[in-house]
């Protein structure tokens, strides 16, 4: 699956290593509804690794192996 990260993503200091290991190995995977048409936006929530805070990470699914990410930071209490 190919994996696109964007500068959004970026902004709450989560690598693109810990990116690609929440989306690749999900605790939870919430679909959400969409907000740009012909996409299916998808929140990834889990641990970067084993022993790691929980990051949360939504994606847009771009095609069935395409995913553009647009939102990675911590698990916010919120959620």
């Amino acid at each position: 699956m190919r994996i696109d990260i964007i500068p959004n993503a970026e902004q709450h200091g989560i690598t693109h290593d810990e990116i690609r290991a929440v989306v690749s190995y999900p605790a939870l995977r919430i679909a959400l509804a969409p907000r740009i048409p012909n996409t299916t936006p998808v929140l990834h929530i889990g641990p970067a690794a084993a022993n790691e805070p929980w990051i949360e990470v939504i994606a847009d699914n771009v095609t069935p192996t395409e995913l553009i990410i647009f939102h990675a930071m911590m698990l916010r209490p919120t959620l």
